[in-house]
């Protein structure tokens, strides 16, 4: 499977589709700082997964104080003290994984160091997939008789129940750096229906990583994609 990623920073310029870089303009910057997580934000992330985990890791504890023998209060202390510990560092560890505590420093060097890319795309065809894990759906766009460009999002579903996407003409701008958010969207034509609705993506074909990723930028004809 040919498959062209869309963060590799330069400008491309086929039959329908035209990909620019450009700085950030002010209404951009202000979008992008409005995705920072609040202090109290970052505190009730933490504290919501923090309870969560720690019942999880007591759980057997008081089961086994329920159901089988009462467990002395100085025994459930010196017990309940290392969870309390293990807690904290699996918390810690599974938000630092998921990007969750490192993403206002991601946001203020994309402000700093990134670019936008903005997208503007002509097609007459689009065919739509069914979504997978809630990553909503998505739609592949003719570009030209060899390539078609793959968007997805639950963004584009929002823009497809008010009928401004699929469209005919549109443009979008998105981070380049570090990290795949659109920033804005505008119709520049007229709503067009997809022609064709295909399956959701199997575990099996994730598994084997035989998917589409949103902004890849396929070189096979939108007709031969099932």
């Amino acid at each position: 499977m040919e498959v062209y990623r869309t963060y590799v920073l330069y400008t491309i310029v086929t039959t329908h589709l035209r990909k620019t870089e450009r700085p950030y303009n002010p209404e951009e910057i202000k979008e992008l700082k409005s995705r920072k997580n609040s202090l109290w934000q970052h505190f009730e992330n933490f504290g919501m997964k923090f309870i969560g985990m720690t019942f999880v890791l007591l759980a057997p504890l008081l089961l086994y104080d329920k159901f089988v023998d009462k467990v002395a209060s100085e025994t459930q202390l010196l017990i309940l003290i290392p969870l309390l510990i293990i807690s904290v560092g699996i918390v810690i560890y599974w938000m630092n994984k998921n990007g969750e505590i490192g993403w206002n420093r991601k946001i203020e060097n994309e402000i700093k160091n990134g670019k936008a890319q903005v997208l503007k795309i002509e097609t007459q065809k689009v065919y739509k997939r069914k979504e997978t894990y809630d990553l909503g759906s998505g739609f592949y766009i003719k570009i030209s008789e060899n390539e078609t460009l793959y968007l997805q999002g639950q963004y584009f579903d929002q823009l497809q129940y008010s009928r401004k996407f699929p469209n005919t003409e549109f443009e979008i701008s998105r981070t380049s750096l570090t990290f795949n958010e659109l920033l804005n969207f505008e119709a520049l034509g007229k709503y067009l229906k997809p022609e064709k609705k295909l399956k959701a993506f199997t575990k099996e074909q994730f598994n084997k990583d035989e998917v589409h990723y949103d902004g890849d930028l396929l070189n096979i004809p939108i007709d031969e994609i099932e």
